[in-house]
């Protein structure tokens, strides 16, 4: 059977999340007397999970796009017939493949040491490589999972767990940088010649876009199913 709900907020609140006292989860607002949890940055997996174990209400910051959509709940229950089945299938393949592997990686070891005997002057060169580094933030923190690409291709790369990052590719002066992330202005950065020296830092502190996210308490619509094909549930099986 399959399940699915989905998050409105009909009546949206007026207070200024930034604004708020900042708590573990979000923040504290003191019209309503609550904290108010920040679920811009959650993945969908991270919601289901959220709401499905939730009981009461709950006051939330979200991204628009994780509004009124359905999320689909995962089935992870299985019959012990069903998983016995998986994992023999996976050690019989893991078997048949073992012997294949380790001549593979006899070989892989020989071709490894005579590449390394070629590549010596190149990994030298890209020691030599001026790469930029820096780190994006916004008020409350660091923005991992922001998007830093080269304006006019698609050379880029994203920020860290802790909002830092190293570009992939030496930069001129003159490029332009396109920085993003869901629910803030995107910015365009002109690289100066001092940020393209050697051990060049640039950090950006991202504004947040205030047409992209919604504030209110959270209305989780009822939990509805429907009935999987056959060939469904012969899927599901693997």
């Amino acid at each position: 059977m399959e399940q699915k709900f989905n998050l409105t907020i009909s009546k949206p609140c007026s207070e200024k999340f930034n604004q708020f006292n900042k708590t573990e989860k979000g923040g504290f607002c003191n019209s309503c007397q609550k904290e108010v949890i920040d679920f811009r940055t959650v993945s969908d997996e991270q919601l289901i999970k959220y709401f499905k174990s939730k009981e009461g209400k709950t006051c939330g910051y979200f991204s628009k796009t994780q509004l009124n959509r359905d999320f689909q709940i995962p089935e992870f229950e299985q019959s012990s017939r069903y998983k016995f089945l998986r994992i023999a299938a996976v050690a019989f393949l893991s078997l048949t493949s073992l012997h294949n592997i380790q001549a593979q990686n006899q070989k892989d070891k020989t071709e490894i040491i005579e590449s390394s005997k070629q590549n010596n002057n190149s990994n030298d060169n890209r020691i030599q490589e001026v790469l930029l580094t820096g780190s994006i933030v916004e008020e409350s923190g660091s923005l991992p999972g922001a998007n830093i690409v080269l304006k006019g291709t698609t050379i880029g790369t994203s920020t860290n767990f802790d909002g830092k990052f190293e570009f992939p590719k030496p930069l001129k002066e003159g490029d332009i940088l396109v920085v993003s992330y869901l629910g803030y202005v995107t910015k365009e950065i002109k690289i100066n010649k001092s940020q393209t020296e050697l051990n060049a830092i640039l950090n950006i502190n991202m504004e947040e876009d205030l047409s992209c996210v919604l504030l209110g308490e959270v209305e989780v619509n009822e939990v509805y199913k429907s009935k999987r094909s056959f060939w469904q549930k012969i899927k599901g099986i693997f």
